[in-house]
């Protein structure tokens, strides 16, 4: 239970330094911001347990509608991969790319999970899929100060 507050706590931390009002609407951040972004929240958003003053509430899907939601985020992770790995977006190559690729591999296994409805599981793959969004955002997001 501490793990998932801490992770949310991590998610909102890094996302809050990151945007801004005036924030330029590059190819890039439209393809964050109405792609990755939403697809990354069907995952988390679907794993783990939340704690309130009312009790503790499971996210696991309980419908096909909810697994079948983590499956469409899972599969635009995964083929954004190629959006991003595309020639002109590609800022650095190498290292632009494998990131972009390890976007490709955490869509695969929330798909699998999601397939299996292993909760589990996903959890697992959204605390990695959120390394490989920090290792990004790390490198490549410039900050205003």
């Amino acid at each position: 239970m501490r793990k998932l507050g801490f992770f949310f706590i991590l998610l909102c931390l890094s996302w809050q330094g990151f945007t801004k009002e005036t924030e330029e609407h590059s190819e890039i951040h439209d393809l964050m911001a109405y792609l990755l972004d939403p697809a990354a929240e069907a995952i988390w958003d679907s794993a783990g347990y939340v704690i309130t003053e009312e009790g503790e509430f499971n996210l696991e899907p309980t419908d096909q509608e909810g697994w079948d939601r983590v499956k469409h985020g899972a599969k635009v992770i995964s083929e954004s991969s190629y959006l991003l790995s595309m020639p002109s977006r590609a800022v650095d190559d190498a290292q632009w790319v494998a990131l972009s690729m390890a976007l490709k591999r955490m869509g695969e296994r929330a798909f699998e999970a999601a397939e299996n409805e292993d909760s589990e599981e996903l959890f697992k793959v959204g605390a990695d899929l959120y390394q490989v969004c920090v290792a990004c955002h790390q490198t490549y997001w410039i900050k205003e100060e």
